[in-house]
């Protein structure tokens, strides 16, 4: 009978203990899980609001402390970053704004002196000489334009954009672009719509978005160049095509990185113009992307129409 007793008070005793147990696992498994859950919050969200505890046990309070001391500290180095990041790319921008100064007026005094000197003045050693410096500063002043655009963006908050005409800008960068076009006697094919199209736009990035896309199709181009522009519900896509030599290839996924050149390419350059491009194109919210497919390479910019936004 006392056997019997003690056995049913050691039962009833592990039983009571085992119940406990199981209580606090599923109490720390909950802890742990709404732990989790507001983690990600902060990390993905806004959130400014402490890590809270469900429980009032002592290492649940003591593990929320520091992770919202770790999570304080971590927010401030991050502002900290921000915040010196921001002054070094104002920084970059007018180290860049003052070293093409320089180079633009060195451009226009080399551009004076060879068309001031006669061929009777100067001997054919020398001319070759002047040539060379002049396409050396004028590839240098070509760098330092993109170089300055790329950092000057960087430093600005938010793009000021507003309806633009892109049927007059992609009109006035093709006439423009024509001369260097025709004197490699490549075929232009534009197929554009004669109706007012307006994107939403900063016009200045714009134009030099479709700059760069004509002068890199011109760089590669083989025979032509074509121009689609089509318009959809709420956006204008436009593509920029050409074929390309059978030597020409490169890696998609580096297509917008910077100082990346494909191989087969005609001509010098930076290497920056697609970069500069991609960066514009996320800057004013555009979709850009490029393929090269069986001996073709075309980039599709998609802008989002003025009138879908208004």
């Amino acid at each position: 009978m006392n056997e019997t007793l003690i056995i049913s008070i050691a039962l009833i005793i592990t039983t009571i203990t085992a119940l406990v147990f199981i209580r606090k696992y599923f109490m720390q498994k909950s802890e742990m899980i709404s732990f989790r859950k507001q983690l990600n919050k902060i990390r993905t969200t806004d959130r400014e609001q402490p890590l809270m505890v469900a429980s009032f046990g002592a290492p649940s309070i003591e593990l929320a402390k520091e992770i919202n001391a770790l999570t304080a500290d971590l927010k401030k180095l991050a502002m900290e970053a921000t915040e010196n990041e921001k002054k070094m790319k104002i920084v970059m921008a007018g180290v860049s704004h003052d070293f093409r100064t320089p180079l633009t007026s060195a451009d226009g005094y080399l551009q004076m002196i060879d068309n001031t000197l006669t061929d009777s003045e100067v001997s054919e050693e020398l001319r070759e000489y002047l040539d060379i410096v002049k396409e050396k500063v004028s590839y240098l002043k070509k760098m330092s334009d993109e170089f300055f655009e790329v950092s000057y963006l960087e430093a600005v908050d938010k793009a000021i954009l507003g309806a633009v005409r892109f049927d007059t800008v992609l009109s006035n960068v093709m006439l423009s672009a024509y001369n260097s076009i025709s004197e490699k006697n490549l075929l232009m094919k534009p197929e554009i719509p004669e109706e007012k199209l307006l994107v939403l736009a900063d016009e200045h990035y714009l134009t030099r978005i479709l700059e760069n896309l004509f002068s890199n199709a011109e760089k590669y181009a083989v025979s032509y160049i074509s121009v689609n522009v089509s318009t959809e519900k709420d956006n204008i896509r436009l593509k920029v095509e050409n074929d390309v030599s059978v030597n020409t290839d490169f890696e998609e996924t580096h297509i917008f990185d910077p100082f990346y050149r494909g191989t087969g390419r005609s001509g010098p350059g930076t290497g920056l113009g697609l970069y500069i491009c991609k960066e514009l194109a996320d800057f004013m919210n555009y979709s850009i992307n490029g393929h090269l497919d069986k001996g073709v390479f075309s980039i599709e910019l998609i802008m989002p129409a003025a009138e879908a936004l208004a």
